[in-house]
């Protein structure tokens, strides 16, 4: 019974040893402990190390590839396991080898590591060398056999090893010693690389030379010997000299590094490729350090150039700043940067109003001063042009028509418009922003900007091949990948195609800077549609421009804030631009125009409007659909005038001897700046002495500033003293005398050139003026300081 009983526990636990030491040999892999903590590393499409970083530790680490390069693979297997490809993980020759050796000797001779062993042995860099750490490494080996396949085993292995400094693995290897990826290497580089991990602390530049050399040329004899390489090869090999300095890591993307994770999302392997073109990428840098350092002389420091597909949205060249490492700020990415956009926003002003009827194309729109509760908009000229076409107002980049138009499309509408078509950094309500919305008052990055550029060509390239419809996906970020987006076809988009592509247009004959002979035969022999930017105080320069192949964006300014004169984008962003698109191959064709989404109409051409039925000058046309809901031309009218066409008169009073003509009339306000610049623009002649009368007369009087029910602010210059508010009316008539009054009590008069200065108390006030004719103009406004004095200013 007893010796049954011994059977019994002798069986069991023979099977309870058994399954712990299967179950050890199936887990067995859990014992070890490899770094993740790699180098950040980022490559071109075509495989192309464009950037790395160190890892958090410092070291040189990178993620594993199985792709061992095949001279590489043969030195190594040569150097280090002969029979890799037929042992099970664990080599019994090289055991019994190992063995006998030793026991010979008394003392350790030879090692019988497989690669497959050591592989394990990195994993467990803490364990003790001793006789069953061997054994628990044999263990681990046969496990890992059936894990991998021989090639990853390879992989592994290669890219945990040692060599030397704080370099680990193959690839890190070849780039810090050689200066090139391991698929370069010749026989002699990839040998040294072969026996580096054996003592990895041999490789130092300038020292253990011999030792070193001697190592590599003994693994090149053995390739000779076993036929690998021929003679010659050998023979070249045993010349080529051992590395004597360490090569810099390839750092052609150090901005674009810092913000990959959030831009592609993290990854496990630290490995990421991006859409870069090398080559193009080297060529703007070259490009942005010149540019550099001839701003820098003018204590304008910073600089950022990004290229992308117009179709496909796709990054091809980052420069996310210029400079040495002693340049102020040169270590921020501007480009991911929130920055003042100027008047990088018009255009997406005048698409959406030409996409929701508000204007035509070319339609006169008001360019007055203006005063809206203290916000009084400027030009950069700070001249008045009275009326100018919307398309010029655009090209030339005029502040004043552009807030009157945002004012009439709604900064609402706007705001809303905006964050559809892709500006995410519009984190605020609408009326945070207010009319400066459109000069400046948001902030965005030029990744954002030049995305939303992207996104107008991309929507009359898409146009025609969806029939007329939309892809809601036309306006999404800039990416480095070519991965395409769902396409999701629509009616309804935020912009029109017909709007969009008179955007364009209107942004092709943005005007260049006088002088630059350069730029204007540049503009002859490609097309582009273009915009600049600058923000106010002169912080930011902003030029970004697109044609059917790239969308290219530039920003030039400092990149702590720091305010220069001269930091104009035309000036300063402009010309990098051009230089940027010379790089680029030039696109064969232009955008497509939308026929499905214009359409034909008779335009007055002194208005710009749908022609209406007293408009004797006209022109066919295609506008945009909707441009059709802005109504026909309100200022050709008919009028009843003498036979030598210098007096006008009404149906009431007029004689037997007149003439029905019609005539182009502006508004009194409009017409007093529009004239000055127009030698050909005729005023309505003076009404009939026999007509006057009637009183039917249109009244000849306007105020220019302020408009009626504005809230203004007394001004005080720098010393504190308090200044004048200034009120200016326009007269049809040249010559004429008005008459100004506040609140009943007259002030002064005025001739020719109507414009006062006065200081008026707290509170709502009425300003009139009159003629000598009895014609007059009332305007309410309201003080919003305490003043006393008052005093007339006549011009």
């Amino acid at each position: 019974m007893k010796s049954i009983n011994n059977a019994k526990i002798k069986t069991w636990s023979i099977i309870i040893g058994s399954a712990v030491l299967l179950l050890f040999f199936i887990f067995s892999h859990k014992f070890l402990d490899y770094s993740n903590n790699y180098a950040q590393l980022i490559f071109s499409e075509r495989g192309v190390l464009m950037n790395a970083t160190l890892a958090a530790d410092d070291q040189w680490r990178f993620s594993p590839t199985l792709d061992v390069p095949e001279k590489l693979e043969k030195a190594i297997l040569t150097f280090e396991d002969k029979r890799f490809y037929h042992h099970p993980g664990v080599d019994p020759i090289a055991v019994a080898r190992a063995l006998w050796l030793n026991v010979r000797y008394m003392r350790k001779v030879s090692g019988a590591s497989t690669l497959t062993m050591q592989l394990a042995r990195l994993g467990r860099k803490k364990a003790p060398r001793s006789i069953g750490e061997k054994l628990l490494e044999m263990l681990i080996a046969l496990r890992l056999e059936l894990r991998y396949s021989k090639k990853e085993i390879l992989g592994l292995w290669a890219a945990r090893a040692p060599y030397g400094s704080n370099v680990v693995g193959f690839e890190a290897a070849s780039w810090r010693y050689f200066g090139r990826s391991p698929d370069q290497l010749s026989w002699a580089e990839a040998s040294l690389l072969a026996v580096l991990p054996n003592s990895p602390a041999l490789i130092f530049p300038g020292r253990n030379q011999s030792r070193l050399e001697k190592k590599r040329n003994s693994l090149l004899e053995k390739l000779y010997e076993e036929t690998i390489i021929d003679s010659l090869t050998w023979q070249l090999a045993l010349d080529e000299p051992l590395p004597d300095r360490f090569y810099s890591m390839p750092r052609a993307l150090p901005h674009l590094a810092q913000h990959i994770e959030r831009l592609e999302g993290k990854r496990s392997s630290n490995r990421y490729v991006v859409s870069i073109d090398p080559l193009l990428q080297k060529r703007l840098a070259h490009l942005a350090a010149r540019y550099q350092q001839q701003y820098a002389r003018q204590m304008v420091r910073n600089i950022a150039i990004i290229v992308a597909e117009t179709r496909t949205g796709k990054v091809l060249g980052y420069i996310g700043n210029a400079g040495d490492t002693k340049t102020p700020g040169v270590q921020v990415d501007v480009i991911q940067s929130l920055r003042s956009t100027g008047s990088l926003l018009k255009p997406f002003l005048y698409a959406g109003a030409l996409s929701e009827g508000f204007i035509a194309p070319d339609e006169l729109i008001k360019d007055l001063p203006v005063n809206y509760s203290g916000y009084s908009p400027k030009n950069y000229s700070n001249e008045f042009f009275g009326a100018v076409p919307a398309s010029e107002a655009l090209s030339r980049s005029l502040n004043v028509p552009m807030v009157r138009l945002l004012r009439r499309f709604g900064v609402d509408r706007f705001h809303r418009r905006l964050k559809e078509i892709g500006m995410t950094s519009l984190n605020k309500s609408s009326t945070h922003y207010g009319l400066s919305l459109i000069l400046g008052g948001a902030d965005a990055t030029l990744f954002n900007l030049t995305g939303m550029y992207a996104g107008l060509g991309r929507l009359l390239i898409e146009y025609p091949r969806l029939s007329g419809r939309y892809n809601e996906k036309n306006y999404h970020k800039l990416s480095f990948s070519s991965s395409k987006n769902d396409e999701r076809v629509y009616d309804e988009p935020p912009l029109t195609a017909g709007a969009v592509w008179y955007t364009l247009e209107a942004m092709r004959k943005l005007e260049r800077p006088v002088g630059e002979g350069r730029w204007q035969q540049f503009s002859s022999s490609r097309r582009l549609a273009w915009k600049t930017g600058t923000s106010y105080g002169f912080r930011d320069a902003w030029a970004i421009g697109l044609d059917p192949e790239y969308t290219v964006g530039v920003w030039v300014g400092n990149a702590d804030g720091e305010a220069r004169d001269g930091l104009v984008g035309v000036l300063k962003a402009g010309p990098v631009l051009f230089d940027a698109f010379r790089l680029l191959p030039a696109a064969e064709t232009w955008f497509p125009v939308p026929w499905d989404d214009i359409k034909s109409t008779e335009i007055c051409k002194l208005s710009g409007m749908p022609a209406g039925d007293y408009c004797s000058k006209t022109r066919q046309m295609h506008i945009p659909h909707r441009s059709l809901r802005t109504g026909k031309c309100q200022y050709c009218r008919l009028v009843m005038l003498s036979e030598d066409l210098k007096e006008r008169y009404f149906v009431q009073c007029a004689p037997d001897n007149i003439v029905d003509t019609t005539w182009f009339v502006l508004p009194p306000g409009m017409e007093w700046f529009y004239q000055r610049r127009h030698s050909r623009y005729n005023p309505l002649p003076p009404l009939s002495g026999a007509c006057r009368k009637t009183g039917q007369d249109h009244n000849p009087i306007a105020f220019v500033y302020p408009h009626s029910g504005a809230k203004l602010v007394i001004p005080y210059d720098l010393s504190g003293k308090q200044q004048e508010v200034v009120f200016q009316a326009v007269h049809r008539y040249a010559n004429s005398i008005l008459f100004w009054y506040l609140d009943d009590r007259f002030i002064t008069k005025t001739s020719n050139y109507h414009q006062i200065g006065i200081t008026p108390e707290k509170g709502w006030h009425t300003l009139l003026v009159e003629d000598t004719k009895g014609f007059r103009k009332t305007l309410r406004f309201k003080i919003e300081e305490k003043n006393a004095t008052r005093r007339s200013v006549q011009k």
